[in-house]
């Protein structure tokens, strides 16, 4: 089970990275809706959301860096909570990959689940 999940998230990786590291240039609202659906395909997202439990953990995406130590469950209540606020207010996942919260979750995640080297995923802004 662990490899389908590392597996999962490498191709996530492989696949929205570089697109999430564009900087300022917007990105494809259709890449958005893609990637949510990826995400909830693959068991990504929490099935049930606790919001208090989003606004204890909301301070990771104030900056890119808290997230370095997120945990697994933390990336996936981020990314539950960024997909269903996007619902109600279109352009929360936009301003999430502008500040770069979207691409450290995604190597956050890609790191947690290849810890024995992290398969030659490294920073995509390198």
């Amino acid at each position: 089970m662990k490899s389908a999940i590392s597996l999962q998230i490498a191709n996530l990786y492989a696949q929205y990275a570089a697109q999430f590291a564009c900087g300022e240039r917007a990105s494809n609202q259709m890449t958005m809706q893609a990637f949510v659906e990826q995400l909830a395909k693959q068991g990504v997202l929490l099935d049930t959301l606790n919001w208090q439990e989003w606004y204890q953990n909301a301070h990771l995406v104030d900056k890119p860096d808290y997230i370095r130590e997120a945990s697994l469950y933390q990336c996936r209540l981020l990314l539950t909570a960024m997909s269903r606020l996007e619902r109600f207010s279109r352009g929360v996942l936009e301003n999430m990959r502008r500040q770069g919260v979207l691409l450290a979750i995604l190597e956050r995640l890609n790191v947690l689940s290849h810890p024995e080297g992290n398969l030659g995923f490294g920073n995509a802004t390198a």
